[in-house]
Formats: structure tokens, C-alpha cells, sequence
């Protein structure tokens, strides 16, 4: 019985992971393709923000907690947070780049 169940997850697990990457090539393939995506302004946008909020989770979800753990393991009785610190002037100093040396003011219509 739980040879059945095991060889199931395998194929179940198999099967995500072909959707998953079929979906994803997909998805990153379709803007080299279509005329219109390549050339709006807005849509080249909001894939940007939409990219980078992906490595902005990746960041805080997944690598900002191993580092604090090691340099808790590094600097024990440390009360400054290091890790968490240069994490959060990397992210604003390159909001302000972006913000400074890019305008972004002319994606969006006011009328």
C-alpha cells in the first residue's frame, strides 16, 4: 500500500514539475515574441516591478533568514543586526538610483 502511495507523489511531483516549467518558459518566452508587449512602456513595467518584488521575496523569505542565523552563530550577544541592516540600505540605495537616474513618471497617463 504505501509503495502505491509513494510511486503516486513521484508521478504527481513529476507532473508539477513539468507543468511549472512549461508555465514559466512559456511565460518568460511570449514577451520576445509579441510586437506589442516589446514595445509598451507599461507593460515592460509592470514586468519589471513584477521581477523584481520576485527577488525581493527571495531575499526576504529565503536568504536574509540564513544569514541571520549565521551571524548569530558568528557574533553571539551581537545586538546589532548586521545582516538585516545592509539589507535594507542596499534596498534603498538601489530605490534611489532607480528613482533618480530613471523616470518612471511618463508610464502612466494623467489625464
Amino acid at each position: 500500500m504505501t509503495a502505491i502511495v509513494i510511486d503516486n507523489v513521484f508521478w504527481v511531483k513529476i507532473a508539477f514539475i513539468i507543468i511549472v516549467f512549461l508555465e514559466a518558459y512559456l511565460s518568460g518566452i511570449f514577451p520576445t515574441y509579441s510586437k506589442q508587449c516589446r514595445e509598451s512602456p507599461k507593460i515592460l513595467g509592470i514586468a519589471n516591478s513584477f521581477a523584481s518584488g520576485v527577488f525581493f521575496a527571495i531575499a526576504l523569505v529565503h536568504i536574509l533568514p540564513e544569514e541571520g542565523e549565521l551571524w548569530s552563530e558568528i557574533a553571539p550577544g551581537s545586538v546589532f543586526p548586521l545582516p538585516y541592516f545592509l539589507m535594507f540600505i542596499g534596498y534603498t540605495l538601489i530605490l534611489v538610483i532607480d528613482k533618480v537616474m530613471f523616470d518612471t513618471h511618463d508610464l502612466f497617463d494623467h489625464e
